[in-house]
């Protein structure tokens, strides 16, 4: 991109990244790229970032958006329906319901835009780009989290989420001709400290909250090893050594880890023009009942960081 542009394209082609229910965060996003002026041209998403760029090329963001801000907590307990015996918790039939509610039968040749789903043949251990064919399978291909959502088998693949390949999917906007490329992270630094404090955003106040310490987070690894670890003279457990985060916890800390070394990686190859870092601790994974928060934090995230780029500050990846 020419400097001359610098904060002021015409054209936008955006990459949203994996994280779960922070993946809310990309519609704040996308409206505040409205609200510029500015038009997305192509769009490449991997998990919730495949979802909300594949309703928003489908034209059914809006209508998505409204839904999902009334979601309370059961609701979306409703909506999780259990992978009993399979490869995943959660089977996400239910969910994608819902979607496909909102987009329809849309196949991706269709979209009103160039837009890429990425997600990972378990098979082949490579990296998979929809381009085409039923959106709403390339939407669930790239949403299915290891141990979370069972993956999706497809033309002799075992597809699952991208974002162990490609946590925030530059590479496949290249061929599409933007003025800048901007691309949303959701794991971006935290909001808290390690002392709990808060920070507050522009109309919204985080709670605190408190990490594990070192020993606490592979406390259940050891205990895996070796039965006796954290049990006392009697066999016990020792209080002292209570355990504190459960499988899905482990999981989702060691994908977030290895996430974004990966991300770092990958942005160097390919640096977009705009980085918006949503906060990793903004929500858990699988807290799709703040849907209305996370907009907003999507919302201000992106304010910072297109106010930063037009001021010429240089790009932090």
């Amino acid at each position: 991109m020419s400097n001359n542009l610098r904060g002021k394209p015409k054209t936008i082609a955006l990459a949203l990244g994996s994280g779960g229910a922070r993946g809310y965060a990309h519609i704040g996003v996308i409206e505040e790229i409205q609200a510029r002026g500015w038009e997305i041209v192509g769009v490449s998403g991997t998990s919730m970032g495949a979802v909300v760029g594949g309703l928003y090329v489908g034209g059914a963001m809006e209508s998505y958006r409204d839904w999902a801000v009334g979601l309370g907590r059961r609701d979306v307990m409703r909506l999780m329906d259990p992978g009993l015996g399979g490869a995943g918790v959660l089977r996400a039939s239910r969910v994608m319901s819902k979607v496909k509610e909102h987009l329809g039968d849309m196949a991706i040749e269709d979209a009103r835009m160039p837009y890429t789903a990425v997600a990972v043949d378990l098979v082949a251990q490579r990296e998979v780009w929809f381009t085409s064919g039923p959106m709403i399978d390339a939407m669930r291909a790239s949403i299915a989290i290891p141990t979370v959502f069972t993956p999706l088998a497809k033309d002799g693949m075992v597809l699952a989420d991208g974002g162990l390949l490609n946590p925030v999917p530059v590479a496949p906007l290249a061929s599409v001709h933007a003025d800048a490329l901007i691309a949303v992270n959701l794991s971006g630094p935290s909001v808290t400290t390690a002392h709990g404090r808060e920070e507050v955003f522009t109309g919204i106040k985080f709670p605190k909250i408190k990490f594990p310490s070192f020993p606490q987070v592979i406390e259940p690894a050891l205990r895996a090893l070796v039965p006796a670890f954290g049990r006392g003279e009697d066999g016990k457990p020792d209080e002292h050594h209570e355990l504190r985060m459960n499988t899905l916890d482990v999981v989702d800390r060691s994908l977030n880890l290895m996430q974004e070394a990966i991300r770092r990686y990958r942005l160097a190859g390919y640096p977009p023009d705009v980085l918006v870092n949503v906060p990793l601790d903004s929500c858990g994974t699988l807290d799709f009942h703040r849907a209305k928060d996370l907009i907003e934090v999507g919302r201000d995230r992106a304010v910072r960081a297109f106010d930063a780029w037009e001021a010429g500050e240089p790009l932090v990846l």
